[in-house]
């Protein structure tokens, strides 16, 4: 519902409280009622005072019809006229009588106590004198005269210049308005009397049942919902207490059923709460192992790239390893035919060193032969000095000859020691070298066995490289599918560590939340313990 607004001036009676109110209301009906009745008596005295101007102009101007026929008789009419408004005037009610006004003389006729208009020193309400009234006056008019407001009414006879004036005092009137106002204030009196005992009786019950009603609406602001609101009545009380009444009602059942509520929610709060804080401590657990399985799989995608790079370089270095394995086995081949070549030319060199062997013998021989003349010679030339010498001087020639003969035999023989000794050395050297060619040539034999099976296991080296190099490939290509795979993995773990991270904002939040339900729900339990029901 919206709120009530005023407007200023109901605004200001809000402000008053009841009591102040119904006083206001007594004392403003009681000047309504005042002024109600003196406006009837106002009305009562105005209409009295038509009745009598009403009765003042029918009598003027029925009399002012009847001297008219006197007048049209001459002087005698003149005085018949006199004498019938001497007439009326001592028929009329006392205070009441009739004149004539002769403007032209100024005379009053008719009134034992008129008197000359010059005399006159009345003065009427508007400020102007009765004898400028009488000489202008025509129809109806107040005036005061001796102390007394009388009311006129002149009907003009122009053709004699006379006014007849019927005139009546204004104390009758008065005295009926004097009647009527004492009338008034006694049945005012007895009225006000009436309405205050009326409305101080109305007051009080209205005071009690608002007093009732406060102090009810009290306790349910109090929070004591426990006192029925019990009032037998028909009136605006009776529905605003059946209306509380209803309201208590429904406030103490939803108080009951909120107090049950709220016992119930804090104790789910409490358990909220508990599960949270430890949903929150496995979620940060979770959180934690995520993490480092992030890490862990940063890592192996790291060590996965390496290894892919790894397989890739070692499938490369498996290829050129082939290659260089295929060139081993190209030079292996030619090492087996370079092998057999070399045992061909060991062979031929070890008959070469086997011919050199029997070349030295047959050197050996031809030494030995030479030795052999060396001696011989050196034994001629030494008989050749020893004739010499004997000879004399004429052998000493022939023993300069025989001399420098047996010299050249000893320097030959020597010669030929040492050529018997070098071809000694040659001889054995050849040997060695005949020995070491056969070994040769058997090592050479056995090399060529040996490089041939080398040539058979490199073969297979070369298809186990090849081979190798295939399953290398092979597990580059998978390792760069597992590095794909572990990229996705890692990403994915990523997405999964931001998830539970975010799970873990969340579920703080989600603490927090719970933990402040609860402290609202203990508050709000507390709150309702506080209604007494």
């Amino acid at each position: 519902m919206a709120k009530m607004v005023f407007k200023p001036w109901e605004k200001g009676l809000t402000n008053i409280r009841l009591v102040p109110k119904l006083v206001l209301l007594m004392v403003f009906s009681t000047v309504l009622l005042i002024g109600k009745q003196l406006w009837d008596a106002s009305a009562f005295y105005q209409s009295v005072v038509g009745i009598q101007q009403d009765h003042s102009q029918e009598l003027a101007e029925a009399n002012a019809a009847m001297l008219t026929t006197f007048l049209s008789q001459g002087e005698a009419g003149k005085a018949l006229a006199e004498q019938a408004i001497d007439a009326q005037a001592s028929s009329w009610n006392p205070g009441a009588y009739l004149y004539l006004v002769e403007r032209d003389s100024g005379r009053l006729l008719g009134h034992p106590q008129a008197r000359a208009v010059n005399e006159l020193t009345a003065v009427m309400e508007n400020g102007n004198s009765l004898s400028g009234f009488l000489n202008q006056f025509s129809g109806a008019g107040r005036l005061a005269f001796d102390n007394q407001e009388r009311f006129e009414y002149a009907v003009e006879l122009p053709q004699w210049n006379w006014l007849v004036v019927a005139s009546q005092s204004a104390s009758e009137a008065e005295a009926y308005y004097s009647d009527y106002l004492l009338q008034v204030v006694w049945q005012t009196a007895l009225m006000i009397v009436a309405f205050v005992v009326i409305l101080l009786s109305g007051s009080s019950v209205m005071l009690r049942q608002t007093h009732y009603l406060a102090d009810n609406i009290q306790l349910l602001a109090a929070r004591n919902l426990s006192q029925p609101i019990e009032m037998e009545c028909r009136d605006e009380y009776g529905d605003l207490a059946r209306e509380l009444e209803k309201t208590r009602t429904q406030l103490h059942d939803v108080i009951r059923s909120q107090r049950d509520a709220a016992s119930e929610l804090s104790g789910l709060a409490e358990v909220m709460s508990i599960s949270m804080m430890e949903t929150k401590e496995s979620a940060q657990e979770e959180f934690n192992e995520i993490d480092q399985l992030a890490s862990a799989m940063s890592e192996m995608t790291s060590t996965v790239q390496t290894v892919a790079d790894h397989a890739r370089e070692a499938s490369n270095a498996t290829e050129g390893t082939s290659e260089q394995a295929s060139q081993g086995q190209q030079f292996v081949s030619r090492t087996i035919g370079t092998i057999n070549q070399l045992s061909q030319d060991i062979s031929q060199s070890a008959n070469a060193v086997s011919q050199v062997e029997e070349r030295v013998d047959q050197i050996g021989s031809v030494i030995v032969t030479i030795q052999s003349i060396s001696e011989q010679t050196n034994l001629l030339a030494l008989n050749a000095a020893i004739e010499a010498a004997r000879a004399g001087d004429a052998g000493r020639g022939f023993a300069v000859v025989a001399d420098e003969v047996r010299n050249l035999a000893q320097r030959t023989q020597q010669a030929t020691v040492e050529i018997q000794e070098m071809i000694s050395l040659l001889q054995n050297s050849a040997q060695q070298a005949v020995g070491l060619m056969e070994q040769s040539v058997v090592e050479a034999a056995e090399g060529v066995e040996l490089v041939t099976n080398a040539g058979g296991e490199l073969d297979k080296i070369v298809d186990q490289v090849q081979r190798l190099n295939d399953m290398n490939f092979q597990i580059a290509s998978a390792a760069e599918q597992q590095s794909s795979v572990a990229d996705e993995m890692n990403q994915n773990l990523t997405n999964v560590r931001e998830l539970v991270e975010a799970s873990v904002v969340v579920v703080t939040e989600l603490s927090e939340t719970s933990d402040t339900m609860q402290n609202h729900a203990t508050e709000l339990e507390g709150k309702i313990q506080a209604f007494h029901v």
